[in-house]
């Protein structure tokens, strides 16, 4: 693995559930991109949000941005550009 110590995280999609953001995560992880998505295991996963609809950033290593977004176009999984930076 490569030092990360100067690679940014950077969003490459957003989603309608964490569930599904973490669905795509797995999917990178699966082939070696190592993919977060913010709050999964922080308690926001389980509802923290109270109903309230929220999107979920799928965030990964600059250095693995087009790497990532090849893998998840071709598991057909809807890029949804970024809003902003999370």
């Amino acid at each position: 693995m490569s030092d990360r110590h100067d690679d940014a995280l950077i969003t490459i999609a957003t989603f309608d559930t964490e569930l599904e953001a973490s669905f795509a995560r797995g999917a990178l992880e699966a082939i070696g991109i190592q993919a977060l998505v913010p709050g999964e295991w922080g308690g926001s996963f389980s509802g923290m949000y109270g109903g309230m609809p929220h999107q979920a950033a799928l965030q990964v290593f600059e250095s693995d941005r087009d790497r990532a977004i090849v893998e998840l176009r071709r598991l057909q999984i809807k890029i949804v550009p970024p809003r902003h930076r999370v």
